[in-house]
This record gives C-alpha cells, structure tokens and sequence, in this order.
C-alpha cells in the first residue's frame, strides 16, 4: 500500500500547495479575515448536505452490488464505499480500483465485476452533473461550449455503451497493442457486468441517485455562499459547481485539485463577487466537501487495513492500471 500512500501525500501536498498560491496571489492576511467572517452554521448544513451525497451514492452503490449479486453484508459494503472515498484524490483515480480490491478481497467476485460498478457509478455522476449544469445554463453562458462538447461526449459513450458489438471491437483493437494487452482482460469483465447495470431501468434509477446525490453538494455551495453574505441564485450557484466539478474531472487531476477551485473562483467573479471571497467561499466547499470525504474515508481504511491483509493493494492495483 507504500505507493498509494505516497500518491495521497503527493495529492495533499498539492492541495496545500494550491492555498498557499492564492494566499500569495491575494494576501493571506485578507483571505484568512474574510474566511473568519464565515457564518459556522451554513458551513455546517454544507457538511450536512455532504453527507447527504454520500449516503444517496451509498444507496446507489448497494443497488448495483446487488444486481450483480456480490454478497457483502451492509457493514462490509459501506466500510468499502468510503475507503475509496480517501483514496479519490490519488493520480490515476487508483482509489476507485481500491474499491474493485476490497470486494476482490471481500468475497471473492472478480476485480472485473467490482470495476464495473465504480465505471458505472463514474458515468452516472458524470451525466448526473451535466444534468444539474444544464439546469443553471441560463444564470451563466459564458461557457456553453465546453457543456456542449461534454454533453456530446457523454451520448458518443451512450451510443458506443448500446451499439452491438461496438465494445467488443474496441477492445479487441486495444487488445493489439502492447502496453493495453494486460488491461483488457480486466475491461472485458466489467463490460460485461456494465451491461447489466446500464440497463435502461437501472440507467434511470442510477442518473436519479446521482442528481439528487450532487445537488446536496451544489446546495450546499449554495449555504456557503450565503454564509459569506453573497448574493448568489441557488441556480447559478448549482451551474458553477457542477461545472466546475466536470470540468475538474476532465482534466484527470486528482480530485480535480487547483483546476477546480481556479474555475469555480472565476466563476464566481464572473457573478460579481469579489475575488477574496470568491476563493475563500471556493475553500470551504472544498473543506466541506473533497477534504471531509477523504478524511472520513482515511480513517475507514486505517482501521480496515489494522484487522485485514492488503500487502498486495498496490500490485493489484497496478496490474489493473497497466
């Protein structure tokens, strides 16, 4: 585990690194003030709202286990769920395959069948936070044509996803090329359970989970926001955090760290907040959010890998990703 360990110092370190460069770039005496008048209490309901997200992608979670039928008692499951939590902002999003290890290790099931619940629950809150940008698109138009180019992605993904066959060409033309040759192995697997789980029933149960999921947190952008005394719709408050969040994510950045604050920030100035609190209010959701589910999820595999054997989490891991 020596490796993912030095990944997730490597991602907090950046983290840190991203606040002291705009504390540089702003004053930190005048972003520490500003970040002292925050009223606690909306700060509070956002860390509500957080959790909120993570019992409803919990719930979603336990839907797809159990249509695949991988029988791991809730305990197990949730102690699952938020191990991959601390290890989401590691490089290469190697926390998401820790969850496919743990079932592995769990119960057996192939990591397969594990990764294609995490792709399937990837894709669902990609599309679900496409959803909940389109619904504030009116508030902020400025960036139109980075949604439109996403939203064709999401359908050229749904249209090779529901194509016959188009799949399997697909990875038997990477099965020809050398580097991807180990890795194919594993995607043919989870595109076999993905099927299950994408079908148009559990597809729309999933993208409603994910919704509601992620609208928690852009409410509570929303509370913080208000805690800062900024005049900001609840709509446009749910397009700059969606957007900022799927524009983050594509830069495959773990946790989409300083390029999700840089646009959120921008976003908010952009609404004619100044930029103090524009990034003050961009660090605390940020706390209240990425920070609070990596520490909560810290502490799960802490105590999970104190009773259980995963010497072999980085070979796994990294066998999957090569």
């Amino acid at each position: 585990m020596n490796s993912l360990v030095k990944k997730f110092y490597l991602s907090i370190g950046l983290g840190a690194a991203v606040f002291l460069a705009f504390s540089v770039y702003l004053d930190s005496g005048l972003l520490f003030k500003t970040i002292g008048r925050f009223d606690l209490l909306a700060g509070l309901i956002a860390l509500a709202l957080a959790v909120l997200n993570y019992l409803v992608r919990f719930w979603r979670w336990q839907l797809y286990l159990q249509q695949l039928e991988i029988p791991i008692p809730p305990l197990g499951s949730i102690r699952i769920f938020l191990s991959g939590l601390a290890l989401s902002v590691t490089p290469g999003k190697a926390g998401e395959l820790v969850k496919a290890y743990l079932i592995k290790k769990s119960v057996g099931s192939p990591m397969g069948q594990g990764a294609s619940v995490v792709f399937t629950e990837r894709f669902t809150d990609f599309v679900a936070l496409l959803i909940l940008s389109l619904v504030g698109i009116s508030s902020i138009e400025e960036d139109l044509l980075i949604l439109v180019i996403a939203v064709g992605g999401v359908l050229a993904i749904f249209l090779i996803i529901f194509l016959p066959g188009a799949i399997l060409l697909l990875l038997k033309i990477l099965g020809r090329i050398p580097i991807a040759k180990r890795a194919v192995g594993l995607a043919q697997e989870a595109y076999v359970s993905a099927r299950r789980l994408m079908s148009p029933v559990l597809l729309l149960q999933g993208l409603l989970l994910g919704v509601v999921a992620w609208f928690a947190e852009c409410a509570g952008f929303f509370f913080v926001l208000k805690g800062f005394g900024a005049a900001v719709s609840l709509s446009a408050a749910t397009y700059i955090y969606a957007f900022a969040t799927i524009f983050g994510a594509l830069t495959l950045l773990p946790g989409g760290i300083g390029t999700t604050e840089g646009s959120m920030a921008g976003l908010l100035v952009m609404q004619g907040i100044t930029m103090v609190d524009a990034v003050a209010a961009t660090f605390v959701i940020r706390a209240c959010t990425l920070w609070f589910a990596v520490a909560i999820g810290s502490i799960v595999i802490v105590k999970y890998a104190a009773t259980h054997d995963i010497t072999d989490l980085d070979a796994a891991v990294n066998e999957s990703t090569m």
